[in-house]
């Protein structure tokens, strides 16, 4: 039985270019349920949305972000310590190493929870459009306002999130915590990992809430085409992230340059999908080691569209991530849709998209040697041919749009259905 309204909790799709593969399952989840509302949580009034045909509701957005934000702040941190159980979170910080880094992230945290809880009162108040369920994209801290709302308000309310990588490793973050996660894990009705790996991290971390922590993988749609393998005589190498230091894509220049040190002959094509805080920086460095030697392509954003268009266009004999912290790239499933062989680090949930029959998964703390050899391989076509089919199939029965989010959105029908 479809239900009445969901909310999904997005940082600021559809607004800028971020989070372009939520679209993606947002028809599926439509199919599941009446009434899906977009609820960014932040937005440029200077910025265009995307194209969507859901309602957006900006009620969140403005709260957090309107004119009267320094009187809000004070009114809301009073609020959320009146409101939400955070001393062991307090005790936690106190403790540790990162003291006021973690302070002031809890701050933030016990911030943001109580604008959440007001927003979703002020939400109660419109008409009869009862929320069913809230689903945040990522496990924001305004998790503990739905659930500190359902308490006092609605117990009908379900609430659940995707988990993916930097917002859910805590030992990754620069102080290791992340504000008011026990309570978040305790009040939720459901964590869905988009890996196994993120899974397994939240039930050895928080063992007592492994019980309603699940994987549900993102994934692409068919293409309906597959990537041509490039002539040979040539390494044509793709990469696509944001140009931010975790993605360290230096390592990527320092590889081709140790290529051509090899094999100064060789005819080397690099392309970078993306750009990012970094990105004059690393067309610099690019410039400064491969100007001459190999022809480097910086595309800068390009919309999913624009990717799968460069795809059909272009070819491409391997994709490469060398990533230090990961979920499960949406970048490599678009790449293994095509049939695009695949090199990454062995981080996060990486290792479930990349294996040993569709690319080669290297050390998380590969030197540029090894990244180099790596992509070597791929000159040998016959080689790769085998690879191109393995990740195209792969994909069919890991990463495929149509089944994970059709299965996906059932899965969140039954959590509000109830037993």
């Amino acid at each position: 039985m479809k239900r009445k309204r969901m909310l999904v909790v997005t940082t600021s799709y559809p607004y800028g270019h971020n989070e372009g593969f939520v679209r993606a399952e947002l028809e599926y989840l439509s199919r599941c349920f009446t009434h899906v509302e977009l609820v960014p949580s932040f937005y440029s009034p200077d910025s265009v949305p995307r194209p969507t045909a859901l309602p957006v509701n900006l009620g969140y957005a403005n709260v957090r972000w309107g004119m009267q934000r320094s009187f809000i702040l004070v009114r809301s941190l009073l609020g959320g310590l009146r409101r939400y159980a955070w001393r062991g979170d307090a005790l936690r910080v106190a403790r540790g190493a990162h003291r006021w880094e973690n302070l002031k992230e809890l701050v933030r945290a016990l911030y943001r929870a109580c604008l959440f809880e007001r927003f979703l009162v002020e939400q109660s108040g419109q008409g009869d459009k009862q929320i069913d369920l809230v689903y945040f994209y990522w496990m924001f801290p305004e998790i503990m306002g739905a659930i500190r709302y359902r308490d006092l308000y609605q117990p009908s309310l379900k609430i659940v999130s995707r988990a993916h990588g930097g917002d859910l490793y805590e030992h990754q973050r620069s102080g290791g915590y992340a504000g008011l996660r026990q309570g978040v894990l305790a009040g939720i009705d459901a964590v869905y990992s988009i890996s196994d790996h993120g899974r397994a991290y939240v039930g050895r971390e928080h063992p007592g809430v492994a019980r309603k922590c699940f994987t549900s993988r993102l994934g692409v749609d068919d293409p309906g085409f597959e990537n041509a393998q490039p002539e040979e005589g040539s390494l044509s190498i793709v990469s696509c992230s944001f140009v931010i230091d975790v993605k360290r894509l230096h390592l990527i220049v320092d590889a081709i340059a140790y290529l051509l040190e090899e094999e100064p002959s060789l005819d080397i094509r690099w392309t970078h999908i993306g750009d990012g805080e970094l990105y004059d920086e690393l067309r610099a460095y690019a410039r400064s080691k491969l100007e001459g030697r190999a022809a480097v392509v910086f595309t800068g954003y390009l919309a999913q569209e624009d990717v799968m268009r460069l795809y059909r266009e272009k070819q491409f004999d391997v994709i490469v991530n060398v990533s230090s912290s990961e979920g499960i790239p949406v970048s490599l499933m678009e790449a293994s849709s095509v049939g695009i062989p695949m090199v990454a680090t062995d981080v996060g949930g990486n290792g479930e998209i990349v294996n040993d029959s569709n690319g080669i998964l290297i050390p998380a703390d590969a030197d540029v040697p090894t990244i180099a050899r790596a992509l070597a391989r791929f000159r040998d076509r016959a080689a790769s041919s085998a690879y191109r089919t393995r990740a195209r199939a792969d994909w069919e029965n890991k990463f495929n749009a149509a089944r994970n989010y059709s299965q996906f959105g059932q899965s969140l029908a039954d959590i509000v259905a109830g037993p």
